[in-house]
């Protein structure tokens, strides 16, 4: 195992688009998949919640905005993969102030929902994952 750099780190943001948001679910961690998009020139992360005011992710976001949010890919089927971890504060933004994000997903997505009506859901939103800290392992299985 060893750690990445952060021009690896940027390539396996930018390389994918489904990682799992860990919000404070209070007596237990509330983890979801999530689509996202990571745009290195703005250094802007963002992401879709759907569901209105009075759903779990409100609540647990009302509770505590620090998140944490995990991308891992297999880079060579069963022999390596990477993996990083992203922590901050998740934050309402608008589409306009996420475009250039929600840009970097559209363009690698093989089917790009309209980001405003993305689910069934009656609402969603666009939020900024205002990233503190990141890091990144490399694992490579040895072997034949």
């Amino acid at each position: 195992m060893r750690q990445l750099s952060d021009a690896e780190i940027v390539e396996v943001l930018t390389g994918n688009r489904v990682g799992v948001l860990a919000l404070d679910g209070g007596d237990h961690p509330y983890p979801l998949p999530v689509s996202f998009g990571y745009d290195p020139d703005a250094d802007l992360f963002v992401l879709q919640l759907e569901g209105d005011d009075d759903t779990r992710k409100r609540r647990c976001l009302d509770r505590d905005d620090t998140v944490g949010f995990t991308v891992y890919e297999e880079t060579e089927p069963g022999r390596r993969w990477r993996s990083v971890v992203v922590s901050g504060r998740l934050v309402e933004t608008t589409y306009q102030a996420a475009e250039s994000a929600l840009a970097t997903l559209a363009r690698s997505a093989q089917s790009v929902p309209n980001p405003v009506t993305w689910s069934d859901a009656s609402a969603v939103t666009p939020f900024e994952l205002r990233i503190e800290d990141w890091s990144g392992r490399a694992f490579d299985v040895s072997g034949p």
